[in-house]
């Protein structure tokens, strides 16, 4: 039986985490977490239930506290329509399930890192080293202590809200939306960040532990890496966390954004966000428009230029 647990409980495609600030008594402060695992819905696998998640000191790397959540519920999330402009459009498909559980601290100097491992990605991702074997991956939480600021341990964490329903195209243009919500109101930055590795075999769906912070980097391959994780032409805002620009050939690509919550000037935590993103050989209508017109159905104003000695500027209305 644990043989069997262990077998299914992996290929996880993605995770991410969360926490809200429930109250502060005494010194202590009490969080609820909350964590996302994304499963293809087409893998046969299985979400880990439970999973085991640790809770370390920063500084020291100590373990603070283990706990065995079980999963509170599981979502399907499919996309019904690609759109008029995707011809032979993929399956879009995840099974998404959802961990909740509660942990009063009192507040640290470094802070606290919330962690959760699972000992195998998807097979066959394009942007690591080919031939390196199974890599896991390993989602985070990040609580902040008082060294940035005194009151940062009364955080509310920034919660990634985009859509995950996307189809990309290979060499095709895109946007991805990887943008949060922070209840505090500090500003949030965004940046294309190193995936981190995993536990060991039997980590996730057993009685096993997670490993102490820190984490080490996937071993990116080819011309990719942790800032550039689809390649040269692709790039996140800064301030928005949109992902834009040209897609990389077919393949399944993993990503990773975190993003900096800032308080008067001052970072005090970092959220990652974490999603093994699948490209495919789709086709877009009109691919050769750039990204800031490809919304297919929509009409937009687009200002040319011509080349004489004397530029015009001329404005079309393009239903695309």
């Amino acid at each position: 039986m644990g043989f069997l647990q262990t077998a299914h409980a992996d290929h996880i495609t993605g995770g991410e985490m969360s926490y809200t600030l429930i109250s502060v008594t005494n010194g202590m402060y009490h969080y609820r977490v909350n964590a996302r695992l994304f499963m293809d819905c087409y893998s046969g696998r299985q979400l880990p239930n439970p999973a085991i998640f640790g809770v370390f000191n920063k500084t020291t790397g100590d373990r603070v506290q283990d706990l065995s959540v079980p999963m509170s519920s599981q979502q399907n999330l499919t996309l019904s329509n690609a759109g008029p402009c995707i011809t032979n459009p993929p399956r879009v498909c995840y099974e998404i399930g959802h961990y909740t559980f509660d942990i009063v601290v009192p507040a640290a100097i470094g802070g606290y890192m919330v962690s959760l491992q699972v000992v195998y990605r998807v097979n066959g991702i394009a942007n690591l080293v080919q031939g390196y074997g199974n890599v896991g991956a390993t989602y985070t939480a990040d609580i902040p202590g008082t060294q940035p600021r005194a009151d940062a341990p009364t955080n509310n964490s920034a919660r990634f809200n985009g859509s995950d329903l996307v189809v990309i195209c290979a060499n095709n243009s895109f946007q991805y939306n990887f943008g949060a919500i922070d209840d505090d109101g500090d500003q949030l930055r965004y940046y294309f960040c190193n995936a981190y590795t995993g536990g060991i075999s039997g980590g996730v769906g057993t009685n096993t532990s997670p490993n102490p912070p820190p984490y080490s980097s996937v071993p990116y391959g080819g011309d990719y890496g942790s800032s550039a994780p689809l390649g040269s032409t692709v790039q996140i805002g800064q301030s928005t966390g949109m992902i834009t620009g040209i897609a990389p050939g077919e393949g399944i690509y993993v990503v990773t954004v975190c993003v900096d919550e800032i308080r008067n000037g001052v970072v005090i935590a970092t959220q990652r966000k974490d999603l093994q993103i699948s490209i495919t050989d789709c086709a877009i209508a009109a691919a050769s428009i750039q990204p800031e017109v490809m919304l297919c159905g929509t009409t937009r104003n687009i200002s040319l230029a011509n080349n004489s000695t004397s530029p015009l500027i001329k404005t079309y209305n393009w239903e695309l």
